[in-house]
């Protein structure tokens, strides 16, 4: 691209070296700007450059290509990403890739409930693979025949570990155990210091499946 730079250009009309055009000046003699080849084929290719940078092919009956090139060039500001996304899921995996967040952002985000008893669900992507990491918790009261505990929410594949511990005064009890009996319920049990009893008490517990 360049300004009109014919002899009878405007020198300096918009600044130094930035000519302009002028009409002329019958009067004092000044002539009108001459037109030349060069300019008209440098607005031109200018033009035309954008429209079909944007894939779309130059008609002669249309006089708003330009102006549907140029959103296709660009992202939107008014609402942002909304091109892309309308471009489809594969120009999605493209710009979060480019952005080094594809497997974040396909993983979603954390749901659960924090409560007393409660859960968290922690998502995320293993080599290509969207997984769900639950982590749950909460409290019961055992007895001499231990307590059997439904979970807060179901473990969809497995149930990985959990530990437990006394909610009291820490002095009877020395040991706490957590077995899985489904992928919905867990028995807790504690056994008297020194014994292999099973005793009353309150225990606090946790555990982590997927």
């Amino acid at each position: 691209m360049h300004r009109i730079d014919t002899s009878t250009a405007q020198a300096d009309k918009f600044g130094e070296g930035k000519n302009g055009f002028t009409g002329g000046n019958p009067q004092t003699g000044e002539l009108p700007t001459a037109l030349d080849a060069d300019y008209f084929d440098s607005v031109q290719e200018e033009i035309c450059g954008v429209i079909e940078a944007a894939g779309i092919a130059l008609d002669k009956t249309q006089r708003n290509q330009l102006l549907t090139a140029l959103p296709l060039l660009f992202l939107s500001r008014a609402n942002p990403f909304a091109d892309i996304k309308a471009d489809g899921a594969a120009a999605i995996a493209t710009a979060l890739a480019n952005l080094g967040l594809g497997d974040i952002a396909l993983a979603g985000v954390c749901t659960g409930v924090l409560d007393d008893a409660g859960h968290i669900d922690i998502p995320m992507v293993i080599n290509g693979e969207k997984k769900k990491l639950i982590i749950q918790w909460g409290s019961t009261s055992t007895t001499t025949s231990g307590a059997t505990v439904t979970l807060p929410t179901t473990f969809p594949t497995k149930y990985c570990a959990g530990v437990g511990c006394e909610a009291g005064s820490y002095s009877s009890i020395k040991v706490v155990a957590v077995i899985p009996l489904s992928l919905s319920t867990i028995g807790v049990y504690g056994r008297a210091a020194g014994t292999s009893t099973l005793a009353n008490t309150t225990v606090k517990w946790i555990v982590i499946g997927y």
